[in-house]
């Protein structure tokens, strides 16, 4: 399992953050699993390599969840074969949640794949 984490870890990113992995772990896991809060890490200590990474990161899962949220949505509306589809997406967000967080409170640094390098609000 760690070797799937590793594929997707950013290691320069890694090194930045040094022992605020274990200080702030819960506060980076919560966003990932609720994204409304993308702002919590910063909020806790904006200083933090550690809490700025993720909650750029948990910005990026917000508006890519909130995405596949409203495909799904619309491919429920669409017609019941459709909706099997949409309630797959439902399924690989909640997973896709599930490996954020595991891999945050692991001291990853998990990039969204495609738009997690173009935002960078948390500098």
């Amino acid at each position: 399992m760690n070797d799937l984490f590793e594929k997707f870890n950013d290691d320069d990113e890694q090194r930045l953050f040094g022992e605020d992995m274990r200080k702030y772990e819960l506060y980076v896991i919560l966003p990932y699993i609720f994204p409304i809060l993308f702002f919590l890490p910063v909020a806790v200590d904006k200083e933090s390599e550690f809490c700025r990474f993720h909650a750029n990161q948990s910005l990026c899962w917000l508006i890519v969840s909130s995405l596949f949220s409203a495909i799904g949505t619309i491919l429920g509306m669409i017609s019941p074969v459709m909706g099997a589809f949409g309630g797959a997406v439902a399924l690989f967000v909640i997973l896709c949640e599930a490996f954020l967080a595991v891999g945050a409170w692991k001291g990853y640094a998990i990039r969204i794949p495609v738009i997690g390098n173009m935002i960078n609000l948390f500098k």
